[in-house]
C-alpha cells in the first residue's frame, strides 16, 4: 500500500514538472523553426526584353530559387531571351520557342511570312522544349484556318513539342477547333481559357483529352473569377479541380500590368511582383485535398515533362 502511494506521488511530481517546464517563457536564444516553403512548378513564366532592365537574368533565377521553384517553363519576346536564362541553370529552366521572334511582332505575327522559317531553325536546334505562349484573340486574329497558326500546330506535332496557347474568347468552342483537331498535340491552355467559368471549362476538358489547364493570371490583379475577396474559392472550382486534377497546372505569368502587354517601348516590372503572385495561387491550392493540390503545384508538371 505505501510503494502504490509513494508511486502516485512520485508520478504526480513529474508531471508538474513537466507541466511547469513546458509553460516557460523560451530563452531568447531559442530561435523560431524556419517556415517551410513547398516546392513548385511554375508552368507559365516570361522573361521578355522588357523585363532585363528591370530585372537581370541571374535576378530572376535567385527570385525562382527563393520561392522554392523547381522547375519553370519560359518563353519569351524576342524568342532568344527564353533560351538566355536557360541557359544560366538547365534544370531549372524549359524554354519554349514563341512566335515573336523579334520584338514589335506580337499583334501581327500571324501575318509574318519568315515565321514558320525561322521557328523550324529554331525548334531543329533541340533547344527549345514546346512553343508558345501564342496569343489568339478572338475577332482579331488569326483565324482557326490561318497558315502560320496551322504551321506551327503542325511543327509542335513534327517535333512531339508541347503546344502553350492562349486564347481570348467567350465561346470554347474557339479552342476546340484546334486541339479536336491536333489531338496528338498536348496544349497548355493559358489561364485556364481567361474569362471562362468551369461549366464551360469542363466542355473543353471532356472534349479534348490532350488539353491541360494552366491557371496563370487568374488572380485578383489580372483574369479574376477563381477566388473572393476572401481569397476563397469561388463555388464549383474546388470540385472542379478534383475532378480534372491530373490535367491542372499553374503559374505566376509575372507580366506587370497585363494591360500593358503590348506596350513594347515600357518597362516590365513584372518580376519584382512575383512573391505576391506565387502566394495566391499558394494560398487557393491549400483549400484543395492535400493529394490534389501537390499534383497542381509540383507532380503534374514534372510528370508532364518526365522529370519524376
Amino acid at each position: 500500500m505505501r510503494l502504490i502511494i509513494l508511486l502516485k506521488t512520485l508520478l504526480t511530481l513529474v508531471l508538474v514538472m513537466c507541466f511547469a517546464l513546458a509553460c516557460q517563457p523560451r530563452s531568447s536564444s531559442q530561435k523560431p523553426a524556419p517556415v517551410t516553403v513547398s516546392k513548385f512548378t511554375d508552368i507559365h513564366i516570361h522573361y521578355n526584353f522588357t523585363q532585363e532592365e528591370v530585372t537581370s537574368k541571374n535576378q530572376a533565377i535567385k527570385i525562382l530559387k527563393k520561392h522554392q521553384v523547381v522547375l519553370a517553363v519560359v518563353s519569351s519576346e524576342p524568342t532568344n531571351y527564353a533560351l538566355k536564362i536557360a541557359n544560366l541553370n538547365k534544370k531549372l529552366i524549359i524554354p519554349f520557342a514563341s512566335p515573336y521572334y523579334k520584338p514589335g511582332i506580337k499583334l501581327h505575327w500571324y501575318y509574318d511570312k519568315n515565321l514558320l522559317t525561322k521557328m523550324r531553325v529554331l525548334l531543329a536546334t533541340g533547344q527549345y522544349k514546346g512553343i508558345g505562349e501564342v496569343h489568339l484573340t478572338a475577332g482579331i486574329g488569326p483565324r482557326p484556318n490561318n497558315k502560320n497558326m496551322l504551321g506551327l500546330l503542325n511543327l509542335a506535332r513534327e517535333f512531339k513539342l508541347p503546344f502553350l496557347i492562349h486564347t481570348d474568347s467567350s465561346d470554347p468552342k474557339y479552342m476546340q477547333v484546334f486541339c479536336a483537331a491536333y489531338p496528338s498535340v498536348r496544349f497548355i491552355w493559358a489561364h485556364a481559357g481567361g474569362i471562362l467559368g468551369t461549366k464551360r471549362l469542363t466542355q473543353v476538358m471532356n472534349a479534348c483529352p490532350n488539353v491541360w489547364l494552366d491557371m496563370a493570371a487568374r488572380d485578383p490583379w489580372r483574369y479574376g473569377l477563381l477566388t473572393d475577396n476572401n481569397n476563397k474559392l469561388l463555388p464549383g472550382w474546388r470540385e472542379f479541380f478534383i475532378k480534372y486534377q491530373n490535367r491542372i497546372m499553374t503559374g505566376t505569368d509575372p507580366v506587370w500590368n497585363a494591360h500593358q502587354a503590348y506596350k513594347w517601348y515600357e518597362a516590365d516590372e513584372g518580376w519584382n511582383h512575383y512573391t505576391k503572385l506565387i502566394n495566391f495561387h499558394r494560398n487557393w491550392m491549400k483549400q484543395l485535398p492535400l493529394e490534389v493540390e501537390k499534383k497542381i503545384r509540383l507532380t503534374n508538371t514534372l510528370k508532364f515533362f518526365n522529370k519524376l
